[in-house]
Formats: structure tokens, C-alpha cells, sequence
């Protein structure tokens, strides 16, 4: 499309009827994505900092791990971000599940002679 500079473009596109975010739509995706080396390179070191602590400490959560992080490293860090880290690299620390025991069986009360045994009811 050729610009003419008597016209102006939103009155270009305003007698043409059409939106100008139609034609000056750009194309998303991988293309436009720009890298910030900065935070490439600082999530490789927290990505580090959390691998020797999870070698060291295998039984801590993210809660955990966030808690050192952000108060003995002093960095200033999501609790999410961690979560998300973690599961990325698959440090989860394992769940105990608690599965309920067997009932045991009980055996049939049987008295041998009369006046043997004696329950009490305390429902009324």
C-alpha cells in the first residue's frame, strides 16, 4: 500500500472501513521473542543454587527451599517461581502416603458357662 501525505491513515482506513490493526497486524511467535541474556543467565544460577540444595537437603519442599532462598540467600524470589523450577527439573520431594492398616480380625465371643461374660448397653 502506498502512503499518499494528502490523506491521512486513519482516514484512509476510516473511508475504506476497515480497522488499521488488520494491516499492520505483525506476525507473532517464536520470531519476535527476544532473549534477555540477563535473566538467562540469572535463572541458570538460581537453577544451580537450588540443585545443591536439593542434593544436599533431598527431603525439602519448595516451601523449603523458597524459605532459604529468600532468607538466608537474601534473594528476592517467588514461591511459584520455585515450585515451577522444581517441577521442571523433577526435585519433588516425595509424598508419604498413609494408606489405613487392616482391620483385625475379630474373633466370636464364646463363653464356656453361664454368667461368663457381661456387656452393658449406655444408650438409654
Amino acid at each position: 500500500m502506498e502512503r499518499h501525505p494528502a490523506v491521512s491513515e486513519r482516514r484512509l482506513f476510516g473511508l475504506l472501513a476497515l480497522n488499521r490493526s488488520t494491516v499492520w497486524r505483525q506476525k507473532k511467535g517464536v520470531s519476535r521473542r527476544v532473549v534477555n541474556l540477563e535473566k538467562e543467565r540469572e535463572k541458570r544460577e538460581l537453577v544451580e543454587r537450588m540443585a545443591e540444595l536439593v542434593e544436599e537437603y533431598p527431603t525439602w519442599g519448595y516451601r523449603r527451599i523458597w524459605a532459604w532462598l529468600r532468607f538466608r540467600d537474601l534473594l528476592c524470589i517467588n514461591k511459584k517461581r520455585v515450585e515451577r523450577l522444581m517441577y521442571e527439573n523433577g526435585w519433588q520431594a516425595r509424598c508419604i502416603v498413609n494408606t489405613p492398616r487392616p482391620r483385625v480380625a475379630q474373633s466370636v465371643s464364646q463363653s464356656s458357662q453361664p454368667d461368663e461374660r457381661w456387656a452393658m448397653d449406655a444408650t438409654s
